[in-house]
């Protein structure tokens, strides 16, 4: 005879009947609102703000709703460095929901609500079912004892999104939420709470009410630990009950439940293990038995995984793994808030995974579970952390749901927090919850060692600092490693914020030697992307908008250069996608790190009011000019790279000699390999070659053929892709990268053509009759200090990208329509000089693309006639001993010698004379820029 199922699942989405009030609702002392006063609706699961026309009309709506009090429309500018979080005029209040529902007879009945937003209160009968007090997971309330049996039964949510300071971003008397947590000022509660979702009240996930008989599996996990399956299993009146479990094909039995505690092995797992390289997944089936029915049953997926950590590096299922990974910023453009949607999360981090990446961060939130179960089927590696600002029971719902998927392999307490020893004190504690709760997770304590081996500013700790290789707090480090598994220390920066100054492999490895545990580098990247307005339309009719497009068009047409918004973005991608490959290839360069996070995977605009910091765009869509094929050549298990990758120029006539590294974390030893090579000029080899490999071991980093060969010297400069492969069984990796070589010069003087550091009123004069000056400084204009790298993405000051226009000089100057890495050495410490209402119109040579959100029209090469002559204003540095910088110069002076000239724009004698002799009225000589992106006070 077939079992009997006394189990039955009731969604109960949908429209609720809704009342709304302005007011907190405390739910241990506050009265119920009257039935009466549900006289709207509001459906589950969503969000109040989607779905106004259903309550909008209530007399409850009216007079009293509140909304965001910090909300302010975007505009640009927003300030001159950094602008602040986007946000929203969401409702603020308490949201009751109540539906009443119709039940015969039931032995438990188990009510799951949420994730809620800002948690909720439930009541049934009105009698008090519990408080959900976190928004990171949903919760499961009994409702055995208060609902009735062949009778009405009321259910009533309390949904209070409380805090109503509308996601202010930092207060001016200098308190923000969180200080108690070590947070910040400019930190929140979390990402799920900041920006244009902030604290949008709501339910996520949806309502849903399950009964079985009087017995339950109220918790589960599985862990894996000594090679076999170790079972998790918590019941609700177990004694006396059978647990039937099934792991796949092979694995089942039964067990007579004795209590209510299960914690029992099953033998060797003889199954695939799971992985990024195998996404393994077996089904379990838990059946309780009351008798000879089903009491209840549970159906979930589950992989076999070991990580652990030897020395610096992490091992998944004992194969030395890297961990390339993006920072999930919580940024949904069709939905605002987290979607729930399985098949879209599998669709869109599938991308991510296509293009390399085998690892997400969560940046301070934990995602819903639907995308838990897309890492799960995909191979991706999760490292999930807690709100800035949470409960100890909170942390514990999330270790619960995590401990369930097989991705999440690292737990993190959060981000950039100042870890001091009351915050190191309870990070520790929090340690101990995930190992006793997750059997094998990786511990970090910070994203960022605030006050380990960053921002050590405090003058009380100065005496406890060590100061080599650079300074960290040696005791607070020393206690991380008795109970942390692994860092995301910020490197100085020199993978983020000052990405293209990267000291090289042996400099980085003297600061990772101050680490015992494996680093995975915080937050890479970060590099200033451009707003792609064909992405416009996809905004209209969302709860986001169009409104940052709107504000940076306005702001653009009113500085005349909306015309280039295309170029601009094309360039700027271009750029970018160049910066982003060779830093990538020098963090994989570096045998002591062991992963990073790229910000970002997708662009997120909710940060800074524009933040397009991605690979791809927020639709997980390609950019312009790079494929997701381009980003795994240089972003996948196995790489090629050329030592010291970012220094490109070369002389000609003279030989190439670079090394050729490899970063080899596959699953298996390159056996056999043979690595080819070939230097193309114009389609055509200069040089070529092929050489067998000794055995590449898993998780080799290092030197594996060093190239040598000599470079043609034609009289003029050139391009030359050095192309490498490398062959080993059925794999082949391929990587690329482009140099240029310039002939030697002897010197440039030219008695026809000045130059100058400065101009005077005689050499005003001298132009008008007909000179010829190159001016290298003293600019007669506002100058800033120009990077190679654009601006940190969000931020305003600095530039988004270059444009090379059609020009002579660049017809004997190997170049594309942006500056390539060839530029390096000629942009870092360059000048800008920035045109002003005064003068001539801006015909600029060499452009620096202004950020949309603050328009400075700046250059670092332009040309100007002044009266019969040329002023040729070159801010690139010509003076650094780079063969590159030689021959721009010369190639400058010998045009501005030949008489031939491009029509450049005529400043008048009289109004440049003035200028020069009044340099008070210059504004901003010499500005610079902190790492972040901010304004640094003479």
């Amino acid at each position: 005879m077939k079992p009997m199922c006394q189990i039955l699942q009731v969604l109960l989405d949908g429209e609720w009947d809704f009342f709304y009030s302005p007011q907190y609702f405390d739910a241990l002392n506050d009265a119920l609102p009257a039935p009466e006063k549900f006289t709207g609706k509001m459906v589950t699961p969503g969000y109040w703000d989607d779905f106004p026309e259903l309550y909008s009309e209530e007399d409850f709506f009216g007079l009293t709703a509140r909304f965001n009090p910090d909300y302010r429309p975007v505009f640009f500018p927003m300030a001159r460095s950094l602008t602040p979080h986007a946000a929203s005029s969401f409702l603020i209040g308490t949201g009751f929901y109540r539906k009443t529902l119709e039940i015969g007879e039931f032995s438990q009945a188990v009510l799951t609500v949420g994730p809620a937003m800002w948690g909720c209160s439930l009541f049934c009968n009105g009698s008090p079912a519990g408080v959900q007090t976190g928004y990171s997971t949903g919760t499961e309330f009994d409702l055995s004892a208060l609902l009735k049996a062949n009778s009405t039964n009321e259910i009533i949510i309390a949904v209070c999104n409380r805090h109503d300071d509308g996601g202010a971003y930092c207060r001016l008397d200098g308190t923000h939420a969180g200080m108690d947590f070590g947070t910040r000022p400019g930190q929140h509660r979390g990402l799920a709470a900041q920006g244009f979702q902030s604290e949008r009240g709501g339910i996520g996930g949806g309502v849903s009410l399950k009964f079985t008989g009087k017995s339950r599996i109220k918790d589960y996990f599985i862990s894996f630990e000594n090679e076999v399956p170790h079972w998790h299993i918590e019941l609700v009146n177990g004694k006396g009950c059978t647990l039937e479990y099934k792991l796949g094909a092979e694995c089942a039995g039964k067990i007579s439940c004795a209590n209510d505690l299960l914690d029992f092995t099953t033998p060797e797992f003889s199954g695939k293990r799971w992985s990024e390289y195998d996404p393994a997944l077996y089904e379990v089936e838990l059946t309780l038995y009351e008798n000879d029915n089903i009491a209840d049953k549970i159906s979930c997926r589950w992989g076999a995984v070991k990580s652990s950590i030897e020395g610096k590096r992490i091992f998944i299922n004992g194969i030395p793994a890297f961990f390339r990974g993006v920072t999930e910023h919580c940024y949904f453009a069709e939905t605002t808030n987290p979607h729930f949607d399985y098949g879209k999360y599998v669709r869109e981090l599938g991308v991510l995974k296509a293009a390399g990446f085998n690892f997400i961060r969560c940046h301070t939130w934990c995602p819903p579970e639907p995308f838990f179960d897309a890492c799960d089927t995909l191979g991706i590696y999760v490292q999930t952390e807690l709100p800035s600002v949470y409960t100890f029971a909170e942390a514990e719902a999330v270790l619960k749901m995590l401990r369930r998927h097989v991705c999440a392999v690292i737990f993190c307490e959060g981000n950039e927090k100042m870890l001091d020893e009351a915050v190191i004190s309870r990070v520790e504690k929090l340690c101990a919850m995930a190992k006793e709760l997750i059997p094998g997770i990786l511990f970090m304590p910070q994203e960022a060692n605030r006050g380990v081996d960053c921002h050590l500013t405090d003058p009380a700790i100065q005496e406890f600092l060590k100061d080599e290789p650079f300074p960290y707090y040696p005791a607070r480090l020393e206690k991380l490693d008795s109970f942390c598994d692994v860092y995301s220390p910020h490197l100085l920066g020199y993978c983020s914020y000052g990405h293209d100054l990267f000291p090289g492999v042996e400099k980085a490895e003297e600061f990772l030697a101050v680490y015992n545990r494996p680093v995975l580098l915080h937050e890479v990247g970060i590099m200033g992307g451009y707003l792609d307005f064909d992405l416009e339309k996809r905004y209209e009719n969302t709860y986001i908008g169009t409104a940052i497009f709107k504000a940076a068009r306005d702001n653009m047409k009113r500085h005349g250069v909306w015309e280039n918004h295309k170029k601009y973005y094309q360039l700027n991608a271009q750029m970018v996608s160049g910066l982003r490959k060779q830093l990538l290839e020098n963090i994989r360069s570096c045998p002591g790190v062991a992963g990073f996070d790229y910000l970002g995977g997708i662009d997120t605009h909710w940060h800074l009011n524009g933040y397009p910091c991605g690979v791809f765009n927020e639709f997980y869509e390609e950019k312009f000019g790079e494929s997701i094929a381009d980003v795994a050549r240089y972003n996948s298990e196995t790489i090629l790279m050329v030592k010291d990758g970012k220094f490109r120029n070369l002389s000609a006539g003279k030989s190439f000699d670079k090394e050729i590294l490899i970063s080899h974390f596959g699953r298996k030893a390159l056996a056999d390999a043979v690595l080819s090579w070939q230097a193309v000029k114009d389609g055509k080899s200069i040089a070529a070659g092929e050489e067998s490999l000794a055995l590449i071991a898993a998780g080799t980093v290092g030197k594996i053929a060093r190239l040598t060969f000599a470079l043609p010297d034609e009289g003029e400069a050139y391009r030359f892709t050095l192309k490498v492969t490398l062959r080993a069984e059925d794999e082949t990796v391929e990587n690329s990268w482009d140099f240029f070589a310039y002939p030697a010069v002897e010197g440039v003087e030219n008695q026809a053509v000045r130059k100058l550091t400065k101009l005077d009123a005689a050499d005003v004069e001298y132009l008008a009759d007909g000179g010829k000056v190159l001016l290298t400084a003293g600019f007669p204009g506002e100058i800033f200090t120009e990077a190679y790298r654009p601006h940190t993405s969000g931020r305003s000051i600095g530039h988004s990208g270059t444009v090379l226009h059609n020009h002579p000089v660049w017809e004997r100057f190997p170049h594309k329509d942006f500056a390539e890495w060839n530029f390096f050495p000629l942009m870092t410490d360059s000048t800008s000089l920035t045109t002003d209402k005064d003068m001539p119109e801006y015909t600029p040579i060499l452009e620096l693309i202004p950020s949309f959100k603050l328009i400075r029209r700046k250059s670092l090469l332009s040309e100007y006639q002044v009266g019969k002559g040329r002023l040729f204003i070159c801010g690139l540095r010509l003076d650094v001993d780079d063969p590159a910088a030689k021959w721009l110069e010369k190639v400058i002076i010998d045009y501005l010698a030949c008489g031939k000239y491009a029509a450049a724009p005529s400043w008048d004698k009289g109004k440049l004379l003035k200028r020069i002799t009044e340099p008070e009225k210059r504004g901003n000589a010499g500005m610079k820029i902190d790492s972040g992106g901010r304004p640094i006070a003479d």
